[in-house]
């Protein structure tokens, strides 16, 4: 099953993507029904991130809230209730 891919706008590659229900590779979530594995299409022998299907509707859905948007000078907002927040 091929990787679902969203292009970088640089040399380090994109975001792909893949949903399948081989857990072998992530033996800490085997009681998963299907995993959503992301990897970096600039190097895809490197690490992969493994997400169980709650935790990436967790992730789309904090995607969607602008929880990751950066600000103008690239860093992630401070989290909720943090002393930067006030």
């Amino acid at each position: 099953m091929p990787y679902e891919s969203v292009p970088g706008d640089d040399e380090d590659g994109g975001v792909e993507v893949i949903v399948t229900t081989d857990t072998s590779a992530a033996p800490h979530k085997a009681g998963a029904a299907k995993l959503y594995v992301m990897r970096n299409s600039g190097d895809p022998d490197g690490p992969k991130l493994y997400f169980t299907e709650a935790e990436w509707d967790a992730f789309v859905l904090g995607v969607k809230d602008g929880e990751f948007d950066l600000d103008e000078e690239g860093n992630l907002p401070p989290l909720p209730g943090s002393p930067e927040q006030g």
